[in-house]
């Protein structure tokens, strides 16, 4: 079973809209974390933890629960913005 197209859209402009949030706190992030060694992963996480949130409440409001495959669907949809978080921090 697929995630229903209103949940998707959903999420993805929700993980848009952190990565350009992102875009906008660039330089404050690698001011405060400059030992860091990876913060592209640390902010990715983040980004992905808020938009997993995002994917798990689109169902509660619908008194449903995601499947193992939705999840599985909503990783593979994670996975394909990881380049973008990636770009600010090369």
């Amino acid at each position: 079973m697929a995630i229903p197209e209103e949940i998707q859209e959903f999420v993805e402009k929700h993980i848009k809209l952190m990565i350009s949030q992102t875009e906008t706190y660039l330089p404050f992030i690698k001011v405060a974390f400059p030992y860091s060694k990876n913060v592209a992963d640390g902010v990715y996480n983040l980004i992905m933890g808020s938009a997993l949130s995002i994917f798990i409440n689109q169902y509660t409001m619908r008194m449903k629960y995601p499947t193992a495959e939705e999840f599985s669907e909503f990783g593979k949809i994670a996975l394909k913005y990881r380049d973008q978080v990636d770009q600010f921090f090369t």
